[in-house]
């Protein structure tokens, strides 16, 4: 590792100039007239130190794209990539099929926005810095500044989005570095020097890490769902709940009898049990797109769960030299190869302690409205804990309820169960929505394609979602 990272050092050369760079055509890509362009490349962040952040933008399926708004997408890890996770994972324009082909997703974000996934922060994905000591220690703070300075300097590459509605997404710990950014950018627009303010106008966070005393606990959310006895739900609760047993993992003090309870808790869940989704069965065939088309009563059929073998063809595709070749990645052919998650960057952990509850009290008091939406099969953020939070900030900022607590609909199907809350000061608003995602896992786009774009269009409205169909 250490020798492929001084390579990286030596051999990416540092541009002066960041790259906004249309891609002809990816591998792969359905020989169709797509109806839209695509965009990657890299964005210096930092000239001295030589960081620059990889980026993938997809336009809006529209006559007009630069009449859509803005989305930007992050992931979280922290360390996970935007572009495996979000964009060829979740909700891009494709998803690779067999034999190195792309698969048209007909539930794209981009048929609503502009999109744009960023590997952030340096050393994920294509992402990277020539300056070694910059890997040793990194921070939230200092992926919120990088953030900033990448959506600056990507305006300057594409001026034609820079008067659109911004949107910020993510998932997972984006939890925390949405949020940061968001609060970036309301000081930059308060700024005395601020030329042209970015038009900031929500945000929306799937399964989000939080408050770690509030949602990673999943001690009841495993025992209802059948995961695991009595017992060790008592134990959990008593000698290592998932908050306590990570905070023993980042200051590194984890008992033996935290050590006992995880064992438990991990063999009666099973190996083949996904934390992210009790739904998911495992990937038994590489080479099977379609796993799981799964047929409902009498032959009808019902929405596909995840494809389990999906993060294979991902992490296959994206390691073809000729797909980075297409996505202006990896320009110096480093060997290393590139992963979902991990690599060289050394976070600073303790920051997974960070409570963004009063952060995103700030946001909503500056009236930039949250959108929380949770898929119910995920055991590593459970819908429990987020609704808690939800909940506590609508008490403490004396919000009102816009909806009852009840079922959303998709397609007239029941897409999950939301609630909306605002304040009628001046006029009637939306600020907070909880949302759950009936299926969902934790990247609910993944396993609930159809439902999260249903779910991305009302909040890109700013409207609740339907309770009535």
């Amino acid at each position: 590792m250490a020798f492929l990272l001084l390579l990286s050092i030596v051999s990416i050369f540092l541009r002066s100039k960041s790259s906004a760079e249309l891609i002809t055509s990816l591998p792969g890509q359905p020989e169709i007239n797509v109806g839209f362009k695509q965009y990657s490349g890299y964005i210096i962040t930092n000239a001295e130190h030589g960081r620059a952040l990889f980026y993938y933008f997809v336009e809006a399926q529209s006559p007009d794209p630069s009449s859509r708004p803005l989305t930007l997408w992050l992931n979280g890890g922290p360390g996970c990539s935007s572009v495996g996770f979000g964009a060829f994972m979740e909700h891009g324009p494709f998803k690779p099929g067999q034999n190195g082909s792309l698969i048209k997703n007909d539930y794209s974000w981009n048929l609503e926005s502009n999109m744009l996934y960023v590997e952030s922060p340096i050393g994920v994905g294509f992402s990277y810095s020539n300056t070694r000591s910059d890997y040793e220690n990194w921070n939230d703070t200092q992926t919120a500044q990088e953030n900033l300075q990448f959506l600056l300097n990507w305006y300057e590459e594409f001026p034609q989005h820079r008067n659109s509605d911004l949107f910020l997404t993510g998932e997972s710990y984006a939890g925390h570095y949405i949020p940061q950014l968001a609060a970036l950018l309301l000081d930059y627009n308060d700024r005395p020097d601020t030329k042209q303010i970015i038009n900031l106008k929500a945000i929306a966070l799937g399964n989000p890490l939080l408050d770690l005393d509030i949602s990673v606990r999943s001690e009841d959310f495993l025992w209802a769902h059948g995961v695991i006895t009595d017992r060790t739900r008592q134990l959990l609760k008593k000698e290592c709940n998932a908050s306590r047993s990570v905070r023993e993992a980042i200051y590194n003090h984890q008992t033996d009898q935290c050590i006992y309870v995880e064992g438990k808790s991990s063999s009666e869940m099973g190996d083949d049990t996904q934390t992210d989704d009790l739904l998911l069965p495992i990937c038994v065939s590489k080479t099977s797109v379609n796993q799981l088309d799964i047929q409902g009563i009498r032959g009808r059929t019902r929405s596909k769960v995840g494809d389990p073998c999906l993060n294979d063809r991902i992490f296959t595709y994206l390691n073809r030299p000729e797909v980075q070749r297409a996505l202006y990645a990896n320009t110096t052919n480093v060997p290393s190869r590139w992963k979902f998650c991990g690599g060289p960057l050394q976070y600073q952990y303790e920051n997974v302690d960070t409570n963004l509850i009063p952060l995103i009290e700030d946001l909503i008091m500056a009236d930039i409205p949250i959108w929380f939406y949770s898929g119910d099969q995920d055991t590593k953020i459970p819908l429990t804990q987020t609704r808690i939070i939800a909940n506590k900030v609508a008490s403490h900022l004396g919000l009102l309820p816009f909806t009852d607590y009840g079922p959303w609909y998709n397609k007239k199907q029941i897409g999950g169960w939301s609630q909306s809350f605002g304040s009628f000061l001046g006029q009637k608003k939306t600020l907070l929505t909880f949302a759950t995602v009936r299926g969902g896992a934790h990247e609910v786009p993944f396993t609930s394609p159809s439902q999260a774009l249903t779910l991305f269009r009302s909040f890109l409205n700013g409207s609740p979602l339907r309770q009535r169909e």
